[in-house]
């Protein structure tokens, strides 16, 4: 799954097809089976990738032995296309019982009253709350209550080609655990040349640098959520840093989007690349001798990183009466059998205690080390409608300017007023 982080949550006029296209889909028309006791629910989903069959093959098991007399009608489409379907559905009344939503385009739903609440979800029989990591439990809360179940969770990481490394002199075991050694490294590996990258930065590269502004003490608003921060030290030597590596030191690309960004990592001309669980996938078809490790910090010892995640949630237009089938498969996924199958398939940190003390993902080095991040990342402005739009529309072209060789001063100060509307006009 290519994560969408922080999309903009919008209504889109709906053509006569898609009506058609969605009522087929809807919750009313798939209420229940030929057998009168079977309850079957609907599911939408963006797993388009491999962690779409790993998918596929768990809904198929759930389907064949669950006892709760089930069955879950799933649909998969791209990102893309089920943030320009969902709204319009959920108002339509013809949107699937249940959803896999990102954690970025929650609040959105949320503050449009378009997503139930599920705090009963934790007090149901066979559910033991305390085997979830609390700061996974936390991404699914908004003002109090829970609207999103853990799916899955994930943060960025550091990957690095370990051929590359030790083509540069460097030891391809031991990687950088600061900023500071990520951009000296970065200089030794830009010098191999043939094309090979130091560090890419993505123009859109917005969960990397928020990342690097927290760490340096920065942050996007301030206390109160209501006004920008973005004018601050920590804001000017997080894009300093930046420019400095891609527009000066010309480690990487300075126009380059994150889709390209991983076709190079992909193709094995990167030296270092930070970004998501889902790169695993790509890196082990294309043969890429690599290696993930927690991200780079501020300096040697923090421990600070974002939270992210993809989580189940119920639209409003969901009958009551589908909550005790949809909650029935909520279990299923939350035992340790389906969470150690999913993140030892998919290669993505696990957020039940009991999968990650199972000694084969604990001896997984990829799996364990993504594990270890998400026991100090946190939810990033958690609840917040206005992030998307500011990620989307401020921070991400920010990037690209600074990559480019703006000013970083006025620049800086520009986003900010940015900001600032945003905020007002939300």
């Amino acid at each position: 799954m290519k994560k969408n982080f922080m999309k903009k949550l919008g209504l889109a006029t709906m053509t006569t097809v898609a009506a058609l296209s969605l009522a087929a889909c809807g919750s009313k028309a798939n209420s229940s089976s030929a057998n009168d006791k079977t309850t079957t629910i609907t599911f939408w989903n963006g797993f388009t990738s491999t962690d779409g069959d790993v998918l596929k093959s768990i809904v198929k098991k759930y389907n064949a032995t669950n006892k709760d007399h089930v069955k879950i009608n799933m649909d998969i489409m791209t990102w893309d296309n089920y943030n320009q379907k969902l709204p319009t559905a959920i108002t339509a009344k013809k949107a699937p019982d249940f959803v896999a939503m990102n954690y970025g385009d929650m609040a959105s739903y949320v503050a449009n009253g378009t997503m139930k609440p599920m705090d009963d979800f934790y007090k149901q029989s066979g559910v033991k709350t305390s085997d979830f990591q609390t700061t996974a439990r936390k991404l699914g809360v908004i003002d109090g209550k829970t609207y999103f179940i853990p799916m899955q969770v994930q943060g960025m990481y550091l990957y690095w080609n370990k051929d590359l490394f030790k083509k540069a002199g460097l030891d391809p075991n031991t990687p950088p655990t600061t900023w500071s050694e990520l951009a000296t490294d970065a200089k030794k590996l830009a010098t191999l040349g043939n094309n090979v990258q130091g560090f890419v930065m993505p123009k859109d590269g917005g969960a990397i640098f928020e990342n690097l502004l927290q760490d340096n003490g920065g942050a996007l608003l301030n206390s109160s959520q209501k006004k920008s921060a973005l004018v601050s030290p920590a804001t000017k030597k997080s894009l300093e840093y930046l420019q400095d590596l891609i527009y000066k030191e010309k480690v990487g690309p300075k126009n380059i989007s994150g889709a390209e960004a991983d076709n190079l990592m992909l193709a094995g001309s990167v030296g270092m690349y930070i970004n998501g669980p889902w790169l695993n996938a790509g890196l082990k078809k294309n043969n890429i001798n690599y290696g993930i490790s927690t991200l780079v910090q501020a300096n040697k010892g923090e421990k600070k990183a974002i939270l992210d995640g993809v989580g189940f949630g119920i639209p409003v237009s969901t009958d009551d009466s589908k909550t005790k089938a949809i909650y029935s498969f909520l279990k299923y996924w939350n035992t340790t059998e389906i969470g150690k199958e999913w993140s030892s398939k998919n290669k993505c940190a696990p957020y039940l205690k009991s999968v990650a003390a199972d000694p084969e993902i604990k001896a997984d080095p990829l799996v364990s080390t993504m594990y270890k991040q998400i026991g100090y990342a946190k939810p990033y402005y958690q609840g917040n409608k206005n992030i998307s739009n500011i990620n989307t529309n401020v921070v991400n072209p920010l990037i690209e300017k600074v990559l480019a060789g703006s000013d970083v001063t006025s620049s800086m100060k520009a986003a900010s007023k940015q900001i600032d509307s945003a905020l007002k006009g939300q």
